[in-house]
């Protein structure tokens, strides 16, 4: 398994707003139903979207000169976008804080398992910088199809553990899991923008140094 995607998982796997999705899960009925469909269809999701980026990777090939640059190109792209992202979310600082009004109309929605479904998809279904750098690590091992396909899952597993947790945690202590839940998401309410700017930044500043090294 290449440090390199395990590192890129790891930042790619802070994602606030699936958090919020499976503490919203937790608070209707069918917990475990419901939050067991979210975790397969956001998995699957991104299963399907690397395998297709891992094959055109695999299939513009990693020896030549011409695919070198490509793969730089990539890496320096994710790393500037990450950048922006970083710049976006410290100027806008801080959002306002917003009062408790009951259930809103999107927990209403989540009840529905089809629409939790919809939902896994939806939130996975773009791949972000970071994840087209964990596809393009594993690509670049050079390794057989059967073990890049494993390094793959395993890079998938490390990425979505913010919602994997949880959802063990509401699989097995439905009650307490989600009083646990209920102070990690108050903590990122109040520190998530920082994480995900300081995630941001050193993110983007590797991608760009790995791009750059691809090209010397």
């Amino acid at each position: 398994m290449p440090s390199e995607a395990v590192s890129l998982a790891l930042a790619a796997s802070i994602y606030p707003p699936a958090l919020a999705v499976v503490i919203a899960l937790g608070r209707g009925t069918q917990v475990r139903l419901r939050v067991l469909l979210l975790v397969v269809a956001a998995f699957f999701t991104v299963l399907v979207t690397g395998s297709l980026m891992l094959l055109l990777f695999t299939e513009v090939g990693g020896s030549s000169s011409t695919a070198r640059t490509v793969g730089a190109g990539l890496y320096i792209a994710a790393g500037i976008a990450l950048l922006g992202l970083a710049a976006h979310l410290q100027k806008r600082g801080p959002s306002a804080d917003k009062k408790d009004a009951g259930p809103s109309k999107t927990d209403r929605y989540l009840e529905s398992a089809r629409l939790v479904l919809l939902l896994g998809v939806v939130l996975y279904v773009v791949p972000s910088p970071i994840f087209v750098g964990v596809v393009k690590a594993v690509a670049d091992t050079n390794a057989s199809t059967a073990q890049q396909l494993v390094y793959l899952v395993t890079s998938l597993v490390i990425m979505l553990w913010l919602i994997e947790i949880p959802m063990l945690l509401l699989l097995v202590f439905p009650a307490g899991g989600q009083r646990v839940l209920e102070n990690v998401n108050a903590w990122f309410a109040r520190h998530g923008r920082s994480v995900a700017v300081i995630v941001s930044v050193v993110a983007g500043l590797y991608l760009i140094g790995v791009g750059l090294l691809e090209v010397l």
